[in-house]
């Protein structure tokens, strides 16, 4: 399995911070590794449904996202998959003096043949949640 685990702070209340990260649909705004995210069932909740596009080393990886878990302002945990990986991003929310912090945490794990080369991709998975923190980052105004 692979991991990413990275903290972003913002000057935005968290229930605003809440709100616009827990709308996976805005994925697209502050992430350059997602080419497109729809809803496609639901309005938001548990059991609500995104189709992803994610770009990786130039190709489009289709994804289906579920939200497992709902607990606003506090906590949104999303499974994702496809043909290539498996996905779980919990993403957790504070209070932080009149501001907010975000915990992110998204774990992948590869399926078929590329299951074989995941010990030797962690580096490019690192690389590109970095950039997808950094973009978060700006749009929350950290």
């Amino acid at each position: 399995m692979i991991r990413i685990h990275e903290t972003v702070v913002s000057p935005r209340p968290v229930e605003d911070v809440f709100a616009y990260v827990a709308d996976f649909t805005t994925v697209t705004e502050w992430d350059p590794g997602i080419a497109s995210s729809e809803r496609t069932s639901g309005e938001g909740g548990v059991g609500t449904t995104y189709d992803v596009v994610a770009t990786f080393r130039g190709r489009e990886v289709p994804m289906t996202y579920e939200v497992a878990e709902y607990e606003a302002p506090a906590r949104i945990v999303l499974h994702g998959s496809g043909s290539a990986v498996d996905a779980v991003d919990t993403i957790e929310f504070f209070a932080d003096g009149g501001g907010s912090r975000v915990v992110y945490t998204a774990e992948f794990r590869l399926k078929g043949l590329l299951r074989f080369a995941e010990p030797f991709m962690g580096g490019m998975f690192d690389s590109l949640g970095k950039k997808a923190i950094g973009g978060l980052r700006s749009a929350l105004g950290g």
